[in-house]
């Protein structure tokens, strides 16, 4: 028994150290890891998972949570002595477990090379306010002539996000798996738009969040099930198919969210003319942005924070050093596009 566990350990902690060791390498996990067994593993999920009707991720992850919070109880009440000693480490080796899976199934695409490099872009470290004020301008334009009168609903939103990724420049994931998120309105208590579950390749949306957002939330998803793991990633990569659509909704939703992004941060070094923007918006939009802030508002709770704050730590401890902030970061590589094609 003592050889049994003993063995059990020294595989996990060997494991965790290759993992480790590989990510320092992004060509060579780019090479033999994001594009060439992920393809497989993501593959494999969707013809296990992708067919239910249900999002089988959400139950998985239910399950976990009940076993990390059995193992907790059993740490914290035990009585001291061996029994605690025993419950800590079947703890720390069920968290070690989930970490080895988590990135043998999609988290060593943190580590691979980024998009920028495949599509020729430099991607500036930081902005002129004068250039980030150009970008903003155009996409506030954008933003003004896009907005429809009508916003589709989720399920041909979903249709078209799906569509839109099967090229090669943006995956190609096919075929996709979109569903809407099991925990319903509680997701507006936690504080996201949707996610991706790297355990099952499932990607969520949360179907409770102002409509204009959906379409958008549900490419920056795709984006991830494509293998893009980073924040900043999967919204460019998103906006690219996006920009692609045809269709006003899809394309409204994405315009106006890389508004918001570029606007954001120009605000911090200009916020004159940040207000002066959102003046600019037209009615349609403008009542969209408010009603944005309000339904943030109106969820936000302790528990949103805690989990904005476990998140933002997640994110820094995958290789996205800025956290949350993670997300505006898409504004840098709008620019680096900006620059190349004179466009957004």
């Amino acid at each position: 028994m003592i050889n049994r566990v003993s063995g059990t350990w020294l595989f996990l902690l060997l494991a965790v150290v290759l993992v480790r060791f590989a990510s320092s390498f992004p060509a060579q996990v780019e090479e033999y890891y994001a594009s060439g067994l992920f393809p497989h593993i993501s593959r494999l999920q969707r013809q296990a998972f992708g067919w239910l009707p249900f999002s089988f991720g959400d139950l998985l992850y239910l399950a976990l949570g009940l076993l990390l919070a059995r193992q907790l109880y059993r740490l914290i009440w035990i009585r001291p002595g061996k029994g605690r000693v025993g419950a800590f480490k079947n703890l720390l080796q069920l968290f070690i477990t989930i970490y080895l899976v988590f990135n043998l199934l999609w988290g060593m695409n943190y580590n691979r090379l980024t998009p920028a490099r495949q599509m020729g872009l430099a991607v500036p470290d930081s902005v002129s306010t004068p250039e980030l004020a150009e970008v903003t301008a155009l996409l506030l334009d954008r933003t003004n002539r896009l907005r429809p009168t009508s916003m589709i609903a989720y399920r041909e939103a979903r249709t078209q996000a799906i569509t839109l990724f099967r090229d090669p420049e943006t995956g190609p994931v096919t075929p996709a798996s979109m569903k809407p998120s099991l925990f319903g309105i509680l997701g507006n208590y936690m504080g996201y738009s949707g996610y991706y579950n790297p355990f099952s390749g499932e990607a969520q949306v949360n179907t409770h969040t102002p409509g204009f957002l959906i379409p958008f939330v549900a490419c920056h998803e795709i984006a991830h099930q494509a293998g893009f793991a980073k924040e900043n990633e999967a919204n460019f990569v998103g906006f690219l198919a996006a920009r692609r659509s045809g269709d006003s909704s899809m394309l409204y939703s994405t315009y106006l969210n890389m508004f918001l992004y570029a606007n954001g941060q120009l605000g911090r070094l200009d916020p004159v003319r940040a207000r002066s923007n959102l003046m600019a918006l037209r009615p349609g939009p403008r009542a969209d942005v408010t009603a944005y802030k309000a339904h943030i508002q109106a969820y936000d709770t302790p528990v949103g924070t805690l989990v904005d704050a476990l998140y933002d730590r997640f994110l820094r401890l995958n290789e996205q050093p800025a956290g949350s902030a993670t997300y505006n970061k898409v504004v840098l590589w709008l620019v680096a596009y900006y620059r190349k094609y004179g466009t957004v």
